[in-house]
């Protein structure tokens, strides 16, 4: 049976609808870096950001330059989100598809609170019921991290996604010491400049997303502080 030349085009249609609404989950990992603001419990981020220089996107995120990023505002609590904060993260340019994260959970720090009051290198400082750790890195400088996971996705997350498990960090010292920089946030201060970078690492499998093991953050922190006290040195 000869099917008339409308018919293919009605068809030809609905294929690019289901193409447009269809998602998939994703798979590799993206480096990117920014800026952002401390405001008391409020992490405002710099819009935008780009892939870190040097840092190398894989997969789903090949090919990386630039994308969107929102801000936590209002004392953001640690564990499972009662509402996912949907497009958390846009990764746009550069991509033959975009990729979106959905932000579901928030991993607790990994320091103490009574180390919020030492200004020992090597210390480890998580204020209560923070995201953050603090190492005091040097006796004048500190950095910090966080860990967070969600869902990343192309197109819409309801027919695909992949875990993905992400850690920020910042990428210079903040001048200061642990005590100071808490007493700051805790009062309302506001800590600016702030560099970061964040690494993405999108698991191939579908299915709820399970915080990783905190380690995570521990090991990024040892990173960055081996890579900056070295950098100092030279």
């Amino acid at each position: 049976m000869r099917i008339p030349s409308a018919s293919f085009l009605v068809i030809a249609v609905l294929l690019a609808l289901n193409v447009c609404v269809v998602a998939a989950p994703v798979i590799g990992v993206a480096n990117i870096s920014g800026g952002l603001t401390l405001q008391g419990g409020n992490i405002i981020f710099a819009p935008t950001f780009t892939n870190t220089p040097g840092g190398s996107e894989t997969n789903s995120f090949a090919g990386l330059t630039s994308g969107t990023i929102q801000s936590l505002t209002g004392d953001p609590p640690t564990g499972i989100l009662p509402t996912p904060l949907v497009g958390f993260v846009n990764f746009t340019t550069g991509l033959a598809t975009p990729v979106v994260f959905d932000l579901t959970s928030i991993a607790p720090g990994v320091g103490s609170s009574a180390s919020c009051s030492s200004a020992t290198p090597g210390s480890l400082c998580t204020p209560s019921a923070s995201p953050f750790t603090f190492l005091q890195l040097t006796s004048i400088a500190v950095v910090a991290a966080f860990q967070v996971s969600g869902n990343s996705y192309t197109g819409n997350s309801a027919s695909g996604f992949s875990p993905t498990t992400v850690v920020f960090s910042t990428q210079n010292p903040i001048n200061g010491t642990v005590p100071g920089i808490y007493a700051s946030l805790v009062n309302g201060g506001t800590i600016s400049g702030v560099t970061y970078s964040a690494s993405f690492t999108a698991s191939p499998s579908q299915g709820s997303t399970v915080p990783e093991p905190s380690s995570f953050v521990v090991t990024g922190l040892a990173l960055l502080a081996s890579g900056l006290l070295a950098r100092s040195k030279f």
